[in-house]
């Protein structure tokens, strides 16, 4: 979708993730700290840009701050598109890149999310911070997808800690 109509949907109020354009990436994540000019993630960070905050369909004026739970338009690095989630978004079937989440519980063949729901494991993952010995239930998980919808990493955020 070209930039004026993505914009177009985005003003009409259509949800953050069907006005995604191809080139760009969806991420879920939680912010860790933001200077005004890049934000934080665990393991990411993207420039901010000129993109605005919204929440439902409307400007956020408020600051981000650290905690907030976003989904980002990412492209090159850059926000595009910055939305505020509410605590309970529905996300499962969003078509993500990037995400972080608590597990709920796993085996070999699959992850399961507090938000994200079943998240297929394959033996091309690559692990980082840790491995899936590392895996416990509550364990905080930072996830990035290929262009196919495969899960290709996943981050183990403090294994030690959780």
């Amino acid at each position: 979708m070209e930039q004026s109509r993505k914009w177009c949907a985005w003003m009409l109020g259509v949800p953050l993730w069907a006005a995604q354009a191809g080139a760009d990436e969806l991420w879920l994540v939680e912010l860790e700290h933001s200077d005004g000019i890049r934000l934080q993630f665990q393991g990411a960070e993207v420039e901010r840009g000129s993109a605005a905050v919204w929440r439902q369909g409307e400007i956020w004026p408020q600051p981000l701050k650290p905690g907030d739970q976003l989904a980002l338009l990412v492209a090159d690095g850059v926000a595009t598109r910055i939305e505020l989630l509410a605590a309970r978004a529905p996300l499962a079937n969003q078509p993500w890149q990037r995400a972080q989440d608590r597990l709920q519980s796993f085996d070999d063949r699959q992850l399961t999310l507090a938000t994200l729901g079943t998240v297929p494991l394959n033996p091309q993952v690559r692990w980082v911070n840790g491995s899936a010995a590392d895996l416990h239930e509550g364990s905080a998980l930072v996830l990035s997808r290929d262009e196919q919808g495969r899960l290709s990493e996943v981050l183990v955020i403090n294994p030690e800690e959780d």
